[in-house]
């Protein structure tokens, strides 16, 4: 049965005088006789209650201490044959992505010059200027021999990469919240391999190559290639490889009694080796990995051999479409890279 409540409104609003007039209209018209309306609570016998608890053969229950309150629990038999209905199945809240790929080699590195002269203006192309080595004159009083400067520009091109998923509604709905972190951490993932992948395609078929065939790498065959590559007179500061010539190099005593591990801080991120004076940058890519069978390609650089742009930093972005009951998210980054000093690039082709 419901009570009218009968109350006038004031001009002016007192919302708290309001909320206590209601709450009074809205009390029961009788006192509740089983609840004591006295803020202290009575001193509870719990000696006779567990006594009854006691003598009843068919009540489970658990004592929570003394002056508690008893929390009654009713058990019933559970058969081998139903046991596995009766006990729940628990997810971790914590979700795990495995073995994921490390930080780019080439994103924000410190041996790439990276250009941000197009960033929120206009242009769809970097221009960078070179200017190439002078030649010597002759001596004495002669008139010295001279040839122009040659100055060229290098032209980076400005690309889009992405990386996509969708998410069905109702999986969505369903899923434990760390999962879809966890999705959105493997679409920037993704786009280190399409950023690592697309610089070494810029970079394959261009600087000079020390060529091992299928012999296995050793630490003589770096140092090879550190004197090739000074002898055009460009100072190597990085060699980036793939594991599995990292693990025949860690296999030879040579190499493991003078290198050393350095911290990640070198780059943005990876596994980083100190040797010879380089940082060697390990990367699982499937690039370095040339069609023919058992041989890899290394790449050693030196500083700044390697010009890249940016038009937008890495973004994540999301779109949930009613029609198809799906929540799409796009990892993109637009950005330029070019091989800007020949001498400054060698490929190392070994086996491992």
């Amino acid at each position: 049965m419901t009570k009218e409540v009968d109350f006038e409104i004031p001009q002016t609003i007192d919302y708290d005088t309001l909320a206590k007039k209601i709450a009074e209209e809205m009390k029961p018209a009788e006192t509740p006789s089983a609840l004591s309306e006295n803020n202290s609570k009575p001193a509870f016998d719990y000696k006779t209650k567990l006594v009854e608890m006691l003598k009843n053969p068919n009540q489970g229950f658990k004592w929570t201490g003394e002056n508690r309150t008893v929390e009654n629990q009713f058990f019933e038999s559970i058969g081998a044959l139903s046991a596995g209905s009766a006990v729940p199945e628990i997810w971790a809240a914590e979700v795990f992505r495995c073995c994921p790929y490390p930080a780019s080699a080439f994103w924000d590195a410190p041996y790439v010059k990276w250009h941000d002269d197009v960033k929120g203006k206009p242009g769809d192309t970097i221009h960078v200027i070179t200017v190439g080595k002078a030649v010597a004159g002759t001596a004495g009083c002669a008139e010295p021999a001279s040839t122009a400067p040659t100055v060229s520009a290098v032209a980076i091109t400005l690309e889009e990469y992405q990386c996509s998923m969708y998410i069905c509604r109702d999986d969505l709905e369903d899923m434990v919240v760390d999962t879809v972190t966890q999705l959105n951490d493997a679409l920037i993932n993704c786009l280190d391999v399409v950023i690592d992948s697309a610089f070494i395609s810029n970079i394959t078929g261009k600087g000079g190559t020390l060529v091992g065939g299928t012999a296995y790498i050793t630490p003589g065959i770096i140092a090879e290639a550190i004197g090739t590559m000074r002898a055009g007179t460009c100072e190597p500061v990085v060699f980036i490889t793939h594991p599995a010539v990292e693990s025949r190099l860690m296999r030879d005593s040579q190499f493991v009694n003078a290198a050393t591990f350095g911290d990640r801080s070198v780059i943005t991120g990876g596994h980083v080796i100190k040797y010879l004076g380089l940082d060697i940058i390990v990367i699982p890519n499937g690039s370095l990995a040339p069609a023919a069978p058992g041989t890899y390609a290394s790449l050693m650089l030196s500083r700044y051999a390697i010009h890249a742009g940016k038009k937008r930093d890495p973004t994540i972005e999301s779109q949930y479409l009613t029609q198809t009951q799906r929540k799409y998210v796009y990892a993109s980054v637009r950005f330029g890279k070019s091989v800007v000093c020949n001498d400054g690039v060698l490929w190392v082709h070994t086996g491992a």
